[in-house]
Protein backbone atom coordinates (compact mmCIF):
# COMPACT_ATOMS: atom_id res chain seq x y z
CA UNK A 1 0.00 0.00 0.00
CA UNK A 2 2.75 2.45 0.99
CA UNK A 3 4.70 1.68 -2.17
CA UNK A 4 1.67 2.31 -4.36
CA UNK A 5 1.03 5.63 -2.56
CA UNK A 6 4.65 6.65 -3.10
CA UNK A 7 4.49 5.58 -6.75
CA UNK A 8 1.41 7.76 -7.17
CA UNK A 9 3.22 10.68 -5.51
CA UNK A 10 6.21 10.28 -7.84
CA UNK A 11 3.90 10.20 -10.88
CA UNK A 12 2.06 13.28 -9.63
CA UNK A 13 5.31 15.15 -9.00
CA UNK A 14 6.55 14.32 -12.48
CA UNK A 15 3.40 15.84 -13.98
CA UNK A 16 3.14 18.79 -11.58
CA UNK A 17 4.39 22.20 -12.64
CA UNK A 18 7.21 23.69 -10.66
CA UNK A 19 5.88 25.18 -7.47
CA UNK A 20 7.07 28.35 -6.89
CA UNK A 21 9.27 31.18 -7.12
CA UNK A 22 7.67 34.58 -7.39
CA UNK A 23 10.81 36.36 -8.58
CA UNK A 24 12.21 35.41 -11.97
CA UNK A 25 15.06 36.63 -14.10
CA UNK A 26 17.09 35.58 -17.12
CA UNK A 27 20.84 35.02 -17.08
CA UNK A 28 23.03 36.33 -19.89
CA UNK A 29 23.35 32.76 -21.22
CA UNK A 30 19.56 32.66 -21.72
CA UNK A 31 18.74 30.32 -18.85
CA UNK A 32 16.06 31.31 -16.34
CA UNK A 33 16.57 32.04 -12.66
CA UNK A 34 13.90 31.66 -9.98
CA UNK A 35 14.18 32.64 -6.33
CA UNK A 36 11.71 31.24 -3.82
CA UNK A 37 10.25 34.08 -1.73
CA UNK A 38 10.06 32.06 1.49
CA UNK A 39 13.49 30.40 1.55
CA UNK A 40 15.39 32.51 -1.01
CA UNK A 41 16.68 29.29 -2.59
CA UNK A 42 17.87 30.07 -6.10
CA UNK A 43 17.15 27.80 -9.08
CA UNK A 44 18.43 27.77 -12.65
CA UNK A 45 16.23 26.34 -15.40
CA UNK A 46 17.53 25.54 -18.87
CA UNK A 47 15.99 23.25 -21.49
CA UNK A 48 13.45 22.03 -18.96
CA UNK A 49 16.09 21.04 -16.38
CA UNK A 50 15.83 22.71 -12.98
CA UNK A 51 18.85 22.72 -10.67
CA UNK A 52 20.08 24.79 -7.74
CA UNK A 53 21.95 27.90 -8.84
CA UNK A 54 25.56 27.60 -7.72
CA UNK A 55 27.17 30.02 -5.30
CA UNK A 56 28.60 33.16 -6.83
CA UNK A 57 27.65 36.34 -8.66
CA UNK A 58 25.42 35.88 -11.71
CA UNK A 59 24.83 38.64 -14.27
CA UNK A 60 21.34 38.93 -15.71
CA UNK A 61 20.43 40.02 -19.24
CA UNK A 62 19.44 43.47 -17.98
CA UNK A 63 22.91 43.96 -16.45
CA UNK A 64 21.82 43.49 -12.83
CA UNK A 65 23.26 40.70 -10.69
CA UNK A 66 22.02 37.93 -8.43
CA UNK A 67 24.36 36.88 -5.64
CA UNK A 68 24.01 33.33 -4.28
CA UNK A 69 25.61 32.25 -1.00
CA UNK A 70 25.14 28.77 0.44
CA UNK A 71 22.43 28.07 -2.15
CA UNK A 72 20.32 31.09 -1.24
CA UNK A 73 20.04 34.38 -3.07
CA UNK A 74 20.89 37.62 -1.36
CA UNK A 75 17.65 39.57 -1.95
CA UNK A 76 18.11 42.58 -4.19
CA UNK A 77 15.74 45.55 -4.47
CA UNK A 78 13.84 44.02 -7.40
CA UNK A 79 13.19 40.80 -5.45
CA UNK A 80 12.02 42.71 -2.39
CA UNK A 81 9.65 44.82 -4.50
CA UNK A 82 8.30 41.72 -6.27
CA UNK A 83 7.68 39.83 -3.05
CA UNK A 84 6.12 42.78 -1.26
CA UNK A 85 5.96 43.26 2.49
CA UNK A 86 3.43 40.49 3.15
CA UNK A 87 5.30 37.49 1.79
CA UNK A 88 4.75 34.67 4.29
CA UNK A 89 7.85 32.81 5.34
CA UNK A 90 7.57 29.07 5.40
CA UNK A 91 10.60 27.49 6.95
CA UNK A 92 11.05 23.79 7.46
CA UNK A 93 13.06 22.68 10.47
CA UNK A 94 16.73 22.09 9.61
CA UNK A 95 16.25 18.44 10.58
CA UNK A 96 13.33 17.96 8.18
CA UNK A 97 13.16 14.52 6.52
CA UNK A 98 12.64 16.38 3.23
CA UNK A 99 15.99 18.18 3.57
CA UNK A 100 17.61 14.87 4.52
CA UNK A 101 16.18 13.37 1.32
CA UNK A 102 17.57 16.24 -0.78
CA UNK A 103 21.01 15.89 0.84
CA UNK A 104 20.92 12.16 0.13
CA UNK A 105 19.84 12.22 -3.54
CA UNK A 106 21.38 15.54 -4.64
CA UNK A 107 24.61 15.22 -2.66
CA UNK A 108 25.70 17.68 0.01
CA UNK A 109 27.67 19.51 -2.69
CA UNK A 110 24.76 19.22 -5.21
CA UNK A 111 26.90 17.11 -7.59
CA UNK A 112 23.77 15.12 -8.56
CA UNK A 113 21.57 18.22 -8.83
CA UNK A 114 20.55 17.50 -12.42
CA UNK A 115 19.18 14.05 -11.66
CA UNK A 116 15.45 13.33 -11.72
CA UNK A 117 15.45 12.02 -8.11
CA UNK A 118 17.05 15.30 -6.98
CA UNK A 119 14.48 17.37 -8.87
CA UNK A 120 11.62 15.41 -7.34
CA UNK A 121 13.14 15.57 -3.84
CA UNK A 122 13.29 19.35 -4.20
CA UNK A 123 9.66 19.35 -5.29
CA UNK A 124 8.81 17.50 -2.07
CA UNK A 125 10.59 20.26 -0.14
CA UNK A 126 8.55 22.86 -2.03
CA UNK A 127 5.34 20.98 -1.25
CA UNK A 128 6.26 20.81 2.43
CA UNK A 129 6.90 24.57 2.47
CA UNK A 130 3.58 25.20 0.72
CA UNK A 131 1.89 23.05 3.36
CA UNK A 132 3.27 25.33 6.07
CA UNK A 133 1.48 28.27 4.46
CA UNK A 134 -1.88 26.44 4.58
CA UNK A 135 -4.50 26.59 7.32
CA UNK A 136 -3.79 23.14 8.72
CA UNK A 137 -0.01 23.50 8.56
CA UNK A 138 0.91 21.07 11.33
CA UNK A 139 -1.13 18.15 9.98
CA UNK A 140 0.00 18.77 6.39
CA UNK A 141 3.62 19.26 7.45
CA UNK A 142 3.52 15.89 9.21
CA UNK A 143 2.10 14.32 6.02
CA UNK A 144 4.87 15.91 3.94
CA UNK A 145 7.49 14.63 6.37
CA UNK A 146 5.97 11.15 6.14
CA UNK A 147 6.14 11.31 2.33
CA UNK A 148 9.82 12.27 2.51
CA UNK A 149 10.52 9.44 4.96
CA UNK A 150 8.80 7.01 2.59
CA UNK A 151 10.83 8.32 -0.32
CA UNK A 152 14.05 7.59 1.61
CA UNK A 153 13.14 3.88 1.42
CA UNK A 154 12.16 3.96 -2.26
CA UNK A 155 14.77 2.67 -4.75
CA UNK A 156 13.94 5.53 -7.16
CA UNK A 157 15.45 8.04 -4.70
CA UNK A 158 18.90 6.44 -4.76
CA UNK A 159 21.77 8.15 -2.97
CA UNK A 160 24.03 10.45 -4.98
CA UNK A 161 27.37 8.80 -5.66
Amino acid sequence: MALSCLSGLVAWLCAAPAIGADWRGRLQDGSDVEVDPSTHRAWRTENGHRAPLWDGTHRLEDGSVVIVRDGTAVPNQDMIQTWGPRTPRAVLPDSSPCYELVDRVCGKDFRCSTSEPCRLANELVDLAKEALRGDSATRTQDTSADQCREAMGNAFFKPCE
